[in-house]
């Protein structure tokens, strides 16, 4: 009996080390930094826009700044007032135009309040969104050319698919592929700035081929999808589910300022909205200690990530609120069903999968087919953790790969790209209630492959 309590105890001693040994290796663990900025650039249509070369000071809310001018090719210009477009040009400057804004609310650049939030790789592409929350946003969909890109740590973006035709959508959170090589987005129409936000179109969900880089679906969502002049703000990402053909695909929004979940099917046309009580923030889990901020946020369900169908079909989509340390799930046959909220059972077919731990919460996951792995983003903890599906979520099975409270700070999105896991860090709540400091990088993208980040670790099937 005691030989047996020796080798027990031996073997939660080696699961610990195991666990932690990512940890020892680096605050990154196994990820590698692929980009990091100071602050943002641009590259629109061969030309650098590198600085707005306003004062330097940031500390009055950059309301006092002298005004320069921007070129750009007159074939990239874009009149839209909504997004502060350059206006026509001027006759001494035939062949460019001429952007002289008297003040903040005209600038077509204002490079300190551009502040990345999704990434995606696609292929050669790496997707970067810069969404409309202050003046100066050039473009609010972006991508860096990998093959051309690389060879700097802090490539400038360029509009997607070009600065004319990226100003039809007005802000944009975060993307998501398909397997039929679209990608999808909600765009949310609003311009979200403090203290005057203007709601210029309806927010819809867009596709793109990515073959042609054509817009092929724009979808304004239903008044019975958006309860609130508000929802808007909440709608920060997109699942995309297809289990047949590509016409038969279905796309699922959280909406985290009013508690619901969008579902729309590309075959039908057509959207639904449902709610629960699971979808709702948790009130004990609302403190935030960011960035050497204290804040407490309110984000109900923010991210939803699906597995392998089963054998009937229907794949477990695991969800959670922002402000929450539980992970919940549902069978997706449900989400699909649009008459599903009218059965007397339907509130019992939602389940809690378990407890993350303490200080969990979590932006975006993603689910790594191969593995059945769950990876997060957890903003509480500064880190990227993991999950082994097959085993209790708890916070003994939670395995932390990468912690940083300055180069991990806010992972405000992480996505599984076939084998590789990619995230964003932003430092977004330092933006939010302080100044960021702009002699310093404060955005990053990193990747891991996932059998490296894994191996070792409870998240690992030899384990």
């Amino acid at each position: 009996m005691r030989s047996k309590l020796k080798i027990i105890f031996s073997i939660q001693i080696l699961i610990f080390i195991l666990n932690n040994e990512v940890i020892s290796q680096g605050s990154l663990g196994r990820f590698q930094e692929v980009f990091a900025w100071k602050q943002l650039t641009y590259n629109i249509g061969g030309n650098l826009v590198l600085q707005d070369r306003f004062a330097d000071d940031v500390s009055d809310a950059r309301s006092k700044r002298e005004s320069d001018i921007i070129f750009f090719d007159d074939k990239e210009e874009d009149t839209r007032e909504w997004n502060q477009g350059p206006p026509e040009p001027l006759p001494e400057t035939k062949g460019t135009t001429t952007v002289r804004p008297l003040d903040e609310e005209g600038r077509f650049f204002v490079q300190y309040n551009n502040v990345p939030m999704g990434v995606e790789r696609v292929g050669d592409r790496l997707f970067v969104t810069v969404p409309r929350r202050r003046y100066g946003i050039p473009s609010t969909m972006n991508y860096i050319d990998l093959t051309k890109d690389s060879k700097t740590r802090s490539p400038a973006l360029r509009p997607y698919p070009n600065i004319r035709r990226s100003r039809d959508l007005t802000s944009v959170y975060r993307t998501r592929a398909d397997e039929c090589g679209r990608l999808w987005l909600v765009d949310t129409g609003l311009l979200e700035i403090p203290g005057s936000p203007q709601q210029v179109q309806q927010p819809a969900i867009v596709i793109y081929d990515l073959r042609t880089d054509q817009q092929i679906l724009r979808y304004p969502f239903k008044s019975s999808d958006i309860p609130a002049a508000n929802t808007p703000t909440g709608l920060a990402s997109i699942t995309i589910d297809i289990t047949g053909d590509c016409s038969d695909a279905y796309a699922y929004v959280p909406d985290l300022t009013t508690f619901g979940l969008i579902v729309y099917s590309l075959k039908e046309n057509d959207s639904w909205r449902l709610t629960h009580n699971y979808f709702f923030l948790s009130p004990t889990a609302g403190n935030f200690r960011v960035a050497g901020q204290n804040f407490q946020w309110g984000d109900g369900i923010f991210s939803v990530t699906l597995t392998q169908p089963g054998k009937d079909g229907c794949r477990t989509a695991y969800f959670h609120p922002l402000v929450s340390f539980q992970e919940f799930s549902v069978s997706t046959c449900l989400l699909k069903n649009k008459t599903a909220n009218t059965d007397s059972n339907f509130w019992s077919r939602f389940s809690e999968v378990g407890f993350r731990g303490q200080d969990s919460q979590c932006t975006m996951h993603g689910y790594h087919a191969n593995s059945r792995v769950v990876f997060f983003a957890e903003v509480g903890r500064d880190a990227v953790s993991c999950w082994h599906s097959g085993r209790m979520l708890s916070p003994n099975n939670i395995v932390i790969l990468a912690q940083d409270r300055q180069k991990m700070s806010y992972p405000s999105d992480l996505h599984v790209t076939n084998d590789e896991v990619w995230v964003m860090a932003n430092t977004l709540p330092r933006f939010g209630y302080s100044t960021l400091d702009t002699n310093e990088y404060n955005f990053y993208i990193y990747r891991g492959r996932v059998k490296d980040l894994i191996r070792g670790t409870a998240c690992d099937d030899v384990m």
